[in-house]
């Protein structure tokens, strides 16, 4: 769970219902449009994107020996905003976090019709023959893809109620497929971005607050970055498979592997003399040498395929 040691506010996705394993970068990236204060602390992971899965957002106060705990205990009426935006879109989703509570941002509410549609990972499908504005429109689209966006500030509840609360703009989420001109995407690892899933019927509140951090200058912020696994090693996030070397473990190789191995290199040097310059005719009709079977650990043998004498 990423959290803000300083202010006892901690965060974290859930993928299908289960915590996201999270990454922490070398360096605090920065991100396209976002200027906050010195006073804004930030923290920044990266998690593992999956294809069609519904994710949410939980949040609260960790500690109650906090500032953040220490402003709830002030006034009942003290909380906090937890406003979540995507892919660098609008607020879709916001929820008021007071006293020790947690909560679960999954998806954008309809008050108007008493729904919800939950948040979902889509892959990202690239075309090749797209027009210069297609390009143009998709390289700005592109710039923040992949990016969940945690803002909290602190409010004061000012009324609570079930009346509708005004239509949220939700116009950067795509409601199918995500599909985006390959040059737009040249040089970037975004693998996915975020659509929304069916309308469900849900039952909300909706309050009203007057807000207490200047615009500028949030309490908090958590950007998490969701790539595939395969776009988080590109970003060099997480490692890369290890592949056979010539560092393996002899010993853990059975002798169908070795059989291989020495199938391999022999083919290998012998295509390597097939390509070299032509041989000396007296090389050329020297017989050929036998190899030699060496006797390695764990009373295994090898074919010796070198070529000194």
């Amino acid at each position: 769970m990423a959290i803000i040691e300083e202010l006892g506010i901690e965060a974290k996705i859930l993928v299908d219902g289960s915590a996201a394993t999270e990454y922490t970068p070398d360096e605090e990236p920065e991100i396209e449009g976002d200027n906050f204060g010195p006073s804004t602390r930030v923290c920044c992971r990266y998690v593992e994107a999956i294809d069609n899965a519904h994710f949410a957002l939980h949040a609260g106060i960790a500690s109650v020996n906090s500032p953040g705990n220490k402003w709830l205990e002030e006034s009942w009426e003290n909380g906090f905003s937890f406003g979540i935006s995507i892919d660098g879109g609008k607020t879709v989703s916001s929820q008021i976090v007071q006293q020790y509570q947690y909560d679960t941002l999954q998806g954008v509410i309809d008050g108007q019709t008493g729904t919800i549609r939950k948040f979902r990972f889509a892959s990202v499908s690239t075309v090749d023959d797209a027009s210069k504005n297609r390009v143009a429109k998709d390289l700005k689209a592109a710039k923040n893809l992949g990016l969940i966006r945690l803002v909290i500030r602190r409010v004061v509840v000012t009324s609570i109620t079930r009346n509708s609360a005004s239509p949220i703009d939700t116009s950067n989420l795509a409601n199918g497929e995500i599909s985006l001109a390959e040059k737009a995407l040249k040089g970037k690892a975004i693998s996915h971005g975020t659509t929304l899933s069916a309308p469900v019927r849900y039952n909300a509140l909706f309050v009203s607050t007057s807000p207490v951090d200047p615009k500028d200058s949030p309490f908090a912020v958590f950007y998490f970055k969701y790539r595939s696994k395969e776009a988080l090693q590109q970003e060099l996030i997480i490692p890369r498979p290890r592949s056979l070397s010539m560092e393996s473990d002899v010993d853990n190789l059975s002798p169908e592997e070795l059989r291989r191995l020495a199938r391999e290199r022999l083919s290998q040097m012998r295509g390597n003399k097939r390509s070299g310059v032509k041989a000396d005719s007296e090389e050329a009709s020297g017989s050929s040498r036998p190899y030699k079977l060496v006797k390695i650990e764990g009373d295994k043998r090898a074919i010796d395929l070198t070529e000194d004498d």
